[in-house]
């Protein structure tokens, strides 16, 4: 896993975090209602970065990019480049009048996947009420748009070693699995459990060991994924479902067969998704499917009447 995919993955454990969470029980301060980039902070701290990639536990938006860039990192205003995974987002409201210097913004967060002009990202202060702010906002995945006004500048850490790092099983790299640059980003749902953390590309895998897995969710970082699985002891497949539109599955049912289809515009067909998953009867895995097929066992992952604990997928660029 790089550093980059590891902030990520960290970030994800907050969602549903608020304010006290972060703020009180992380990192031992005070009542603070303004904590976007408190939850930052906190995260680079879970995984050991501060002073790597962030030079402090910092409290206000803008702090990480007036503070470190040029030296842990480069804040680079819209437009300037295309943002990335990882990247922090800045956001200037119309009510913030007098910005201290160009550094300055509103509220921030983490990008978590780019689609085009919309961005998925993950934040810490958002849709709170009332008077209790900081009880009540909590840590979300939202949906953003970059041509919004709102959106005014990124700050991106100057990630280490993601060209050298890929997984012990020889699959694809962290962050652009097959060499195609595009994102795939996938969960499951155990029976009896809940969802997991979310899992981009092959720099990990979705599931855990033992534990049936009764629901999927996936969305990728340009174009558009579909899938359906099918349930033990069922003849048909579940309804296709178009990237987090929904997910695949049926609580407490167990899943034994999963399909998947990469799809867009004309220059998709350079592409293709490629999934496998592992069975409760082994702890290694099935082969690699590409796209899917009615006609034989090489159109679907897995095997008949056995459930499944463990996916990978990664989106490949046609040889």
């Amino acid at each position: 896993m790089t550093d980059r995919e590891k902030v990520l993955q960290t970030a994800r454990g907050y969602i549903g975090k608020s304010g006290y969470d972060v703020c009180i029980k992380k990192l031992r301060l005070g009542c603070v209602v303004d904590w976007c980039a408190y939850s930052i902070s906190a995260i680079m701290r879970d995984c050991g970065f501060i002073g790597k990639y962030q030079g402090g536990i910092y409290g206000f938006a803008s702090d990480a990019a007036r503070e470190d860039s040029g030296k842990l990192g480069t804040w680079f205003k819209k437009g300037e480049k295309t943002p990335q995974p990882g990247d922090y987002i800045m956001f200037r409201y119309s009510s913030f009048l007098n910005p201290i210097d160009k550094y300055s913004a509103s509220h921030v967060g983490l990008v978590e996947a780019v689609n085009g002009n919309t961005l998925t990202t993950l934040e810490g202060n958002v849709d709170g009420w009332g008077a209790d702010w900081a009880g009540t906002s909590s840590y979300k995945r939202k949906t953003r748009y970059l041509s919004s006004s709102d959106v005014y500048a990124f700050y991106r850490p100057n990630w280490q070693g993601e060209k050298q790092q890929s997984t012990s099983s020889g699959s694809a790299g962290a962050i652009t699995a097959g060499g195609s640059g595009i994102d795939v980003i996938y969960q499951v749902h155990t029976i009896g459990g809940k969802w997991l953390p979310n899992v981009t590309n092959t720099s990990d895998f979705a599931g855990l060991e033992g534990k049936k897995i009764d629901g999927i969710r996936a969305m990728t970082s340009k174009y558009h994924i579909r899938y359906r699985v099918r349930l033990w002891g069922k003849k048909n497949y579940e309804p296709w479902v178009t990237d987090r539109s929904g997910f695949a599955g049926k609580y407490n049912y167990a899943i034994d067969r999963v399909q998947m289809e990469f799809y867009g515009d004309d220059n998709v067909s350079k592409y293709a998704v490629e999934y496998r998953v592992s069975t409760m009867e082994s702890k290694g895995y099935l082969d690699w499917v590409r796209g899917y097929n009615l006609k034989n066992d090489d159109g679907y992952a897995g095997i008949d009447k056995k459930c499944i604990d463990k996916l990978q997928i990664r989106i490949v660029k046609k040889k």
